[in-house]
């Protein structure tokens, strides 16, 4: 169009050289930018991961009761503290011979099975707890809490 005055590229690229001329060491600034901005983005995604809260049902890396290994289970969590947290251990196998473990109801979030509960809580690093499976509310912790008092 006449009196249209458009840039091309060739026209733009002396005026941007021009600009960096004398400046040839910015792109360490550039770069410790980026890198300073991704560390704040990584920051606030590893805060935004759920932390457990008391009564919630978790995966969970727990070890073995003989030391042998670990295992990924459901565990009711039943306190949080800093870096650690004390849970209550499911397990499908049939325990109902045993004082140490109640059976758990039908229907709780987060268990898909028949399953019975641990009655001596452990003591885990926070980091262990996985992912949340479920949350069935304050009554199921006291219920455990009661079930616990029983024994």
């Amino acid at each position: 169009m006449p009196g249209d005055r458009r840039l091309s590229a060739p026209d733009v690229l002396p005026d941007v050289e021009a600009l960096l001329e004398g400046h040839e060491d910015l792109w360490w600034a550039a770069a410790a930018s980026v890198a300073f901005a991704l560390a704040v983005i990584r920051a606030a995604w590893r805060r935004r991961k759920r932390r457990p809260r008391a009564g919630e049902i978790w995966f969970a890396d727990v070890p073995f009761e003989d030391g042998t290994g670990s295992k990924d289970r459901p565990v009711l969590v039943l306190a949080v503290g800093g870096r650690t947290c004390t849970v209550a251990r499911f397990t499908s196998q049939d325990r109902g011979g045993r004082r140490d473990y109640v059976r758990v109801p039908d229907g709780v979030p987060g268990l898909r099975r028949a399953s019975w509960v641990d009655l001596r809580p452990v003591h885990l690093r926070r980091s262990a707890l996985r992912r949340r499976a479920g949350d069935p509310g304050v009554p199921f912790a006291q219920w455990y809490a009661d079930a616990a008092g029983r024994t």
